[in-house]
């Protein structure tokens, strides 16, 4: 039995009762996230153990580095929500770096055009291959676009001219990596 004098009893987002036996100490916090921006960075990932069941305290932390000026704030609980926390932290680290350079290309891509592109759909291509509206776009769903791009091209290019193809292989090779697929008739 959990003494309610020491914990705070709250209901995760599967539904099961867990005790919070200590909240964030926002107070504390704000210092130290002041002094990170104070040394110029402005973007910051935020990675909290159990967040992928309770991510209430992510989502303190990610509001109160927002209002203190931070430009980018990628929670690992909206970014990865899974609960292995390791390779969430990873993904939640790599979209609060790449996040505002893509959206930096994104601003200089469509300052290119007459009107800014307002009113035409933008899509990008996913990691996972599929394509999502610029608006949704983001560091995390970035980081193997090409080659995903890559896999879906020579998928649906090679099944045109040999329909009867039951395999084929990719090779992308790039300045900095090499990626193989394999495509055999579906995705």
């Amino acid at each position: 039995m959990i003494d309610e004098k020491f914990a705070k009893i709250v209901k995760t987002i599967t539904g099961e009762v867990v005790a919070v036996r200590r909240p964030p100490d926002l107070d504390a916090l704000k210092t130290r996230l002041q002094a990170v921006l104070d040394k110029g960075i402005m973007s910051l990932a935020v990675v909290l153990k159990h967040s992928a069941l309770y991510p209430d305290h992510e989502t303190q932390v990610g509001e109160l580095a927002s209002s203190l000026g931070f430009t980018q704030v990628s929670l690992s609980s909206i970014v990865m929500p899974m609960v292995k926390m390791v390779p969430r932290g990873f993904t939640a680290a790599a979209d609060a770096y790449l996040t505002p350079h893509i959206l930096r290309y994104v601003e200089t891509f469509s300052s290119g055009f007459d009107k800014g592109l307002r009113g035409v759909p933008v899509y990008f291509m996913q990691s996972d291959g599929g394509l999502t509206n610029v608006s949704s776009f983001s560091g995390h769903k970035a980081i193997l676009s090409g080659p995903a791009g890559g896999y879906v091209g020579y998928a649906l290019t090679t099944s045109q001219y040999d329909p009867n193809s039951s395999q084929v292989i990719g090779f992308d090779m790039g300045g900095t990596s090499t990626d193989v697929s394999r495509y055999a008739g579906d995705y």
